[in-house]
């Protein structure tokens, strides 16, 4: 019974740091501190995902907003 309880709690734990690490790993591909976001994705690690990819798609909206709608700069081979 014990085993039962203790195997659980680790697969929530597992599951909790692997949402956390996504969340983290969206806002940092958009800029944004991988340090909060993986706390904020630690705290909250269902919703985590969906605020940063809500903030993801209001922060691409916001850079197309700036360039007047010109589509975005293409880098160059080498570049990210």
């Amino acid at each position: 019974m014990f085993a039962t309880y203790f195997f659980g709690a680790i697969f929530l734990i597992f599951l909790d740091v692997l949402l956390a690490l996504v969340t983290m790993y969206i806002a940092y591909s958009h800029g944004h501190s991988r340090s909060k976001w993986f706390l904020l994705g630690l705290v909250l690690p269902f919703f985590s995902i969906f605020i940063a990819l809500g903030v993801a798609i209001r922060d691409e909206q916001r850079a197309k907003a700036a360039r007047g709608g010109a589509p975005a700069p293409i880098p160059e081979p080498g570049e990210f």
